[in-house]
């Protein structure tokens, strides 16, 4: 038992004497990173309310294994691995806003032990690994997706473990090192498509080392057979409709959305004037300090956060649907700063203190920016909103939602007012002394997803768009011209949209009332 302690802490540079004498500043630094690490997940957690993709995780979660597996086969387009875990997770804690959103959190932290024992195994130097792990803690890009209740952080802890195995099997190619390998690479695809990505490149390199070639073929082989089920049941959903009713939001890429990914892997897209210019330059520092390459463990990592964006941008130029896109491509962080951290910190002194102070400087903005961040419509507090102007007339009161995604988080707060599931509300909902009377109001609502107003012919209902309206007259322009009062605007913001809702009483009769829409 000591000694499999002892050599636990071995794996980690923790020594005896370390422990039994003094602690290294080093190893204190990384305690005091790894508690920013996890303040900087937990600060707001529950701030932003879930958006249309976490609900879907949730409404999956709720169902029982039939149904979760059924809705899962029928959004075809993520695999089941993140949805099973997420439903056993809120049968442990429940599903109040602050659980679900731990759940990536966990996750994230979880990151953490492949990260070190990667470090590890490439001689990493403790500064340089906490260089990396001070990036990690603050990267906007790297708090965002370990706050959403998605499979995107999952997919990063596995390629972390993957590339971790990956190694291993690199320098001992054992048949255990490949069952480890195999197993992990397995749950991996099962956490999402790109994870085939990962699996790909692995082969790819080792076929460029000439080495063990054929044992990993048969480990991609056994995956392949093993993830045959359920390629077989989404594929039988995406043979009728194809993917544009899941992607067709993504369009082909450009140039420069190549370019200002790397511009986010950097930490910029906080400020998009200068962020192409500020990771061109961190790019260009990190192609100057970096000299390992000679070495395949190293030059793996490379591999992992340079090339998935160039081969999905060509991929997306080629199939017949995009797949593009930022979330999707969350794994290449860690190589990235691992990478970044390292070869600045084998050059001399003075590029490390300089790189240093700028990563400070930066720091302070990146955590300055989470003081703002609104990436996300606050839904439930907007649906509360539109419940404290409604009158409550005892009616039926249609709502429609002229906007594509608009009517799906507005229709499931309704419900779980509805139905008394007040946990996903979060913190907006717990001052309120009139859940009741909401939950009435809530129950009157019908909420529409419209393509226009056409159907709005009633005496009274709600309508709400997004803005900017780039489709000739809004909807409350064509609501005044046919007549009709429109009462008092409640509107929500977001970082990249404006949503109105309001309150529209017209004439009854439907020929006078009829109109443009």
């Amino acid at each position: 038992m000591a000694s499999g302690v002892h050599k636990s802490l071995h794996e980690f540079g923790i020594t005896e004497k370390r422990l039994g004498h003094r602690v290294s500043p080093a190893t204190l630094l990384s305690c005091s990173l790894v508690a920013v690490f996890l303040a900087m997940r937990l600060w707001r957690l529950t701030y932003p309310a879930l958006n249309g993709d976490e609900i879907f995780s949730l409404l999956l979660a709720r169902s029982d294994w039939h149904g979760l597996m059924a809705g899962a086969v029928q959004d075809a387009i993520h695999p089941p691995l993140f949805y099973v875990l997420l439903k056993v997770w809120t049968w442990l804690g429940g599903e109040s806003l602050l659980w679900l959103r731990l759940f990536p959190v966990a996750v994230s932290l979880l990151c953490l032990a492949p990260f070190l024992l990667l470090c590890r195994r490439l001689e990493i130097s403790p500064m340089a690994r906490n260089l990396a792990l001070g990036i990690a803690a603050v990267h906007p890009y790297a708090i965002f997706f370990a706050q959403e209740t998605r499979m995107y952080c999952l997919l990063g802890l596995g390629a972390l473990v993957s590339a971790w195995y990956f190694l291993r099997y690199l320098d001992q190619p054992s048949r255990r090192n490949l069952a480890w390998l195999t197993l992990v690479n397995l749950l991996l695809v099962y956490t999402h498509y790109y994870g085939w990505l990962i699996v790909g490149l692995e082969f790819v390199y080792l076929m460029w080392l000439r080495r063990g070639i054929r044992a990993f073929a048969a480990s991609m082989l056994i995956i392949a057979v093993l993830f045959a089920p359920w390629a077989w049941a989404a594929g039988q959903v995406l043979h009728g409709r194809g993917l544009q009713q899941n992607l067709g939001w993504l369009p082909r890429p450009h140039l420069g959305d190549v370019t200002w990914f790397f511009s986010e892997l950097a930490g910029f897209a906080e400020y998009p004037k200068h962020a192409r210019v500020a990771a061109a330059v961190v790019l260009t520092l990190l192609a100057v300090t970096y000299r390992r390459n000679r070495e395949p463990g190293m030059q793996w990592l490379v591999w992992l956060w340079i090339l998935p964006a160039p081969l999905v941008f060509l991929a997306s130029q080629w199939l017949p649907q995009s797949i593009w896109g930022h979330r999707h491509l969350i794994f290449t962080l860690w190589p990235f700063v691992m990478v970044l951290a390292d070869s600045v910190w084998r050059r001399g002194w003075m590029l490390r203190a300089a790189v240093v102070i700028a990563a400070g400087i930066w720091a302070g903005f990146a955590i300055a920016s989470r003081n703002s961040d609104d990436h996300y419509l606050p839904s439930d507090s907007l649906t509360l909103a539109i419940l404290d102007h409604e009158p409550h007339n005892g009616i039926h009161i249609p709502l429609y939602a002229v906007d594509p995604y608009l009517h799906y988080p507005l229709w499931f707060f309704m419900e779980n007012l509805k139905h008394d599931q007040l946990g996903p509300f979060g913190p907006h909902l717990d001052p309120r002394r009139n859940v009741s009377e909401l939950a009435a109001k809530a129950a009157e609502f019908e909420i529409i997803k419209a393509a226009d107003l056409e159907a709005a012919q009633q005496s009274y209902f709600w309508a709400g768009y997004s803005e900017p309206w780039k489709q000739g007259p809004t909807p409350r322009q064509i609501l005044e011209k046919r007549g009709c009062q429109i009462g008092l605007e409640v509107t929500a913001r977001s970082r990249f949209q404006t949503v109105i809702f309001f309150p529209v009483q017209c004439n009854s009769n439907r020929e006078s009332t009829s109109g443009p829409s």
